[in-house]
């Protein structure tokens, strides 16, 4: 058994499955900062990479990328001031997006006999349309993951004040209190456990989480996140929970008023903000089935 069966027991099988494939695991530096990543499948094959949102880190990906790399080669990451990669004292959209361009072309996601799909979740699905919108040319297609384009988050200087970093007395103290931000019912909770798990860092006799809190205040997004769907230079795929309160009907819809006709648009029932967290099965299926339409 892998470490993280051991520590979660009452796992199912296709988790246990899925966590003792193996992967790759690696760093590089961009622009200064490390950026840590997983790999799975062998390196020429059709590329496939998948991001994360806010505050999140590469693992959140372990238990659904084995799934899609039995004929591909796939890359998770965690974008720099989150999970073990490095803080910055700045951060914007277009540095995020260099992150992911320098972490396929370490990955090898560029070497397959077709350009690589980026796959990205909430802030992660924005960094993907963004990457859609400036280098589309080098994507074969763009999947969107309940990411919210039209309206602006409140990010930079109107973001809320973070308040001090706790420090928690155990690893297990801190897992028990890990809560998913938007808040939602915390369901399956071995992936809660697990992703939680990944997301702390000692601190001298305690434990606190990974990522860098100030980040909302260090990044400024934007606020034309809509514009970014007509200017996408490769196909965009959408998905959502149908009980995310992220991406409402109202959202949505506005999603598809400015796609292209024939854009996927995939709504995954009993599942909310957190696709991948409330049924990773099918968000699984639904991935394989939108990248069997590409081939």
């Amino acid at each position: 058994m892998t470490s993280v069966e051991q520590e979660f027991s009452d796992t199912p099988d296709w988790f246990d499955w899925a966590m003792a494939q193996p992967h790759e695991r690696g760093r590089l530096s961009v622009e200064g900062a490390g950026i840590e990543w997983l790999a799975w499948g062998d390196r020429g094959r059709p590329g496939i990479l998948m991001v994360t949102g806010n505050g999140a880190h590469m693992g959140w990906w372990r238990p659904i990328a084995p799934f899609l790399a039995n004929d591909r080669r796939v890359t998770a990451m965690s974008w720099s001031g989150m999970g073990g990669s490095d803080w910055r004292d700045a951060y914007s959209p277009e540095l995020f997006v260099r992150e992911a361009q320098a972490v396929a072309e370490e990955t090898g996601l560029f070497d397959g006999p077709v350009a690589p799909v980026m796959v990205g979740h909430s802030f992660g699905g924005i960094l993907t349309a963004l990457t859609a919108a400036t280098a589309g040319h080098r994507l074969r297609a763009a999947v969107l993951i309940d990411a919210r384009l039209s309206t602006r988050s409140v990010w930079g200087a109107e973001a809320e004040p973070v308040p001090p970093r706790r420090i928690h007395a155990s690893r297990e103290e801190a897992i028990a209190r890990f809560r998913l931000q938007p808040s939602q019912p915390m369901r399956n909770r071995y992936l809660l456990d697990m992703i939680a798990a990944e997301a702390l860092e000692r601190a001298g006799e305690g434990w606190r989480w990974s990522a860098d809190p100030e980040i909302r205040h260090k990044t400024e997004l934007g606020s034309n996140l809509s514009g970014l769907v007509p200017r996408a230079g490769c196909p965009l795929m959408f998905i959502r929970g149908a009980l995310s309160t992220t991406v409402s009907d109202e959202i949505w819809a506005e999603h598809q008023a400015l796609a292209p006709s024939g854009t996927p648009f995939v709504i995954i029932p009993d599942a909310h903000h957190h696709v991948m967290i409330d049924q990773p099965i099918a968000l699984i299926a639904v991935l394989r089935a939108l990248l069997a339409t590409l081939a």
